[in-house]
């Protein structure tokens, strides 16, 4: 079996790895743990480690150190491959000191083209693909002369975060301030992007490369909640293949072709305009909000053990035809929670395959502004077809009675 350097391998990886022949050496950043999941992550790394070949701990905020980590990591297990498909943020230095090491898996370059969004916009601009208006800002307070170029509202976003955190639409420049203490809030600093707004359908095309050859797992269609941040309340998969999803996904391939793209999954997420097809952003791992999990309840397809079948160098794909599998997030009013009712009805309903509600009375329901700010999820599973699905998770909010204080 060979060795792997795993940089945040989520538990859930561990098996799958090992089941493709795999053993994992994994690295993981106990803030970054607790980021994801809270008061539950020494419990979360303490599995990790038992499911690993050995657990480093380290602070990726910590340059050195977590590029000498990974070194260390390497030189003790022989491995032939580091592989990062957790959170962009720490991304780029793991491929940079792979690639030094030799035991790349994808080039840092095509890593960095994928997942900062100026770079990716700038490659496509100078190909000629997905063409898209923008602008660069350092600081939020230059945008307001930039937004002469464009035609109200506009999109501004962060180039280096993930979650939809800091994007928004922008309607009148006496917005900025505010935008301004967003960005503030989560301690951002880099560059900024100002982009034309992009009005149609909005998909994500999961795809798989293997050996440079990139193969699409389908098409996911994305349900956005309220304005002005981009934040979905919901995904569909398995939706019937159509004209328009066809042409989705291959603007997704000619950019994982534009990038060097050469093994792995990537995630790319592209609205469909009265133009054509236009590329949003697109990151170098798993789709997040739980696409793995609707893709395998509507295919039967095991998308994370797929990755490692593609570091091997097999190539796995879903079969045609099955059930639409749905994700409905929850956006309840914000506030301090009294009680809440009708969990359990909910999830007694044969259709409801798993229901969270992290909330107890006591604590705080934010503003939805972004991923990590929603109020729960219901996944849906066997629903005929995408309005069957969007029917059922609206049964589901109905049951819900959020009371408080």
């Amino acid at each position: 079996m060979p060795n792997l350097v795993m940089v945040m391998p989520y538990k859930a990886y561990l098996g799958k790895a090992r089941a493709e022949g795999f053993r994992i050496t994994a690295i993981w950043d106990p803030a970054e743990a607790t980021r994801l999941f809270g008061a539950e992550a020494p419990a979360y790394l303490k599995e990790v480690e038992g499911l690993a070949e050995s657990l480093w701990l380290v602070d990726f905020t910590d340059r050195g150190a977590y590029a000498e980590a990974i070194r260390a990591a390497v030189r003790d297990t022989g491995a032939g491959h580091v592989w990062h498909v957790g959170s962009e943020e720490s991304m780029q230095l793991a491929y940079e000191v792979a690639d030094e090491l030799g035991v790349a898996v994808n080039s840092p370059r095509s890593v960095f083209l994928l997942n900062d969004k100026l770079a990716m916009r700038t490659l496509l601009h100078d190909k000629g693909i997905s063409t898209v208006r923008f602008a660069v800002a350092d600081r939020w307070q230059d945008v307001e002369p930039l937004l002469a170029r464009f035609t109200l509202p506009v999109v501004v976003k962060p180039a280096a975060l993930s979650a939809s955190r800091g994007t928004r639409l922008l309607t009148d420049p006496a917005e900025l301030p505010a935008w301004g203490d967003e960005l503030a809030a989560l301690a951002y600093s880099g560059p900024l992007l100002v982009e034309e707004y992009l009005r149609g359908p909005e998909f994500s095309v999961e795809t798989m490369t293997v050996r440079g050859e990139h193969h699409v797992l389908g098409v996911t269609r994305k349900l956005l909640g309220p304005l002005p941040h981009f934040v979905e309340r919901g995904h569909l998969f398995g939706e019937p293949e159509t004209a328009e999803t066809r042409e989705v996904a291959a603007l997704a391939v000619e950019l994982l072709d534009a990038v060097g793209y050469q093994c792995g999954p990537a995630h790319t997420e592209v609205i469909r305009t009265a133009d054509g097809p236009r590329i949003v952003e697109s990151q170098a791992r798993l789709g997040g909000d739980k696409i793995p999990d609707i893709i395998e309840h509507a295919r039967g397809f095991d998308v994370k053990r797929a990755m490692f079948a593609a570091l091997a160098g097999r190539t796995s794909l879903p079969e045609p035809g099955g059930s639409v599998g749905h994700i409905a997030y929850f956006s309840f009013p914000t506030g301090v929670l009294r009680s809440v009712e009708g969990l359990d009805a909910a999830k007694a309903l044969p259709y409801v395959d798993t229901l969270s509600f992290p909330f107890a009375p006591g604590d705080v329901l934010p503003e939805t502004v972004s991923s990590k700010t929603r109020h729960g999820f219901v996944i849906l599973t066997g629903s005929e077809d995408a309005e069957q699905a969007q029917a059922r998770a609206d049964h589901v909010r109905s049951l819900i009675e959020v009371v408080l204080r």
